[in-house]
């Protein structure tokens, strides 16, 4: 009891820390959204930076290309570590077992009751950087450069085990991410998912853009998320059928998906535990840098990580110090979905 206590109080001070510090990107996510500030600003400026960069795009292969057409046409695009068939990836992976069962231990901890998902710390991430490096890959760089039509910024790692206790709760909610226009996230399931064990899912190009018209219209708030039932009861009656994709796979599965553009949500687990790693994409000019650059590593360990990268790739990890202006000096936000 003391400590369910402890943890409880632990729990409360870290939301309220976080809201502090949060405040002023907050306010500048707000300002941003404001109608005029983002169509006669913003949003011509994200055009300028894809037409400029349009000449530099790297040439994917035919599968990287068909990776992309995916994720353009539908949001989402899932394949295996097999067949992407990036170097080292049988280290990754066992570095992420590893990291699974410690968490599973972890889970067992009163420090722990209560949460729905434990995530890792720099300290496990420094300890296994296969992990973090295998995301800043050549190919996977190639692949969202050509569905960003932008210079790519790696935006670090976030590892989650997931309880099956069933609650609708933070990321487990319909939403959509805040950092850019478009972003990519790739995740990887270290163990078996199916239908009981949290799989990732993403709404379908026609009920997402019923959604973002529709939920645009009934908040204020920009970015709201939503229960399941209320997307349910939201959607007309021909689109209650198949609005959504749910990503169920083997261990090894890997999804990309755009988190920005489309509504999506990691389903509440019921029956098992899943572990899964996801990368974070945007472009180095980004909508929201302050949503960006969240990675519980510190800007040592970073430059650290950048150095085991080949020369070309460094800036992908580095792109944070060559933001200028206020995008440079609005804290990070810390709240999470």
């Amino acid at each position: 009891m003391h400590q369910k206590i402890i943890s409880q109080a632990y729990q409360t001070f870290e939301k309220l820390w976080q809201r502090a510090i949060s405040a002023p990107s907050d306010i500048a996510l707000f300002i941003s959204n404001i109608d005029v500030v983002e169509q006669k600003v913003l949003y011509p400026r994200y055009q300028r930076f894809i037409r400029e960069y349009q000449p530099l795009l790297n040439c994917p292969t035919s599968e990287e290309q068909k990776i992309v057409q995916e994720l353009e046409k539908y949001g989402v695009a899932v394949t295996t570590l097999n067949d992407l068939a990036i170097p080292n990836s049988d280290r990754f992976f066992l570095a992420a077992e590893n990291i699974s069962q410690e968490l599973k231990r972890d889970a067992q901890n009163p420090l722990y009751m209560g949460r729905h998902t434990l995530n890792i710390n720099a300290e496990k991430i420094m300890r296994y950087p296969e992990l973090f490096l295998w995301g800043a890959d050549a190919k996977l760089l190639r692949i969202i450069e050509n569905y960003l039509k932008l210079p790519v910024a790696y935006d670090g790692l976030s590892y989650y085990y997931s309880l099956p206790d069933g609650r609708e709760t933070g990321p487990r909610k319909w939403h959509q991410d805040k950092e850019d226009w478009q972003m990519v996230k790739i995740g990887v399931y270290i163990n078996d998912v199916n239908e009981d064990g949290g799989p990732f899912e993403c709404v379908t190009p026609e009920a997402n853009e019923f959604l973002c018209k529709t939920l645009k219209t009934k908040s204020v708030r920009r970015y709201k998320t939503a229960f399941h039932h209320e997307i349910q009861e939201m959607l007309p009656e021909h689109m209650q059928e198949n609005w959504h994709k749910t990503c169920t796979g083997k261990a090894g599965t890997v999804i990309f998906v755009d988190t920005a553009r489309y509504y999506h949500r990691g389903k509440p687990p019921t029956k098992f535990d899943r572990s899964a790693i996801f990368f974070g994409y945007c472009s180095r000019k980004p909508r929201h840098p302050f949503f960006c650059g969240r990675s519980p590593l510190s800007d040592e360990e970073l430059k650290y990580m950048a150095s085991l990268l080949p020369e070309d790739t460094r800036d992908c990890v580095t792109w944070r110090d060559r933001l200028t202006g206020l995008a440079k000096w609005i804290p990070k936000n810390r709240l999470r979905v």
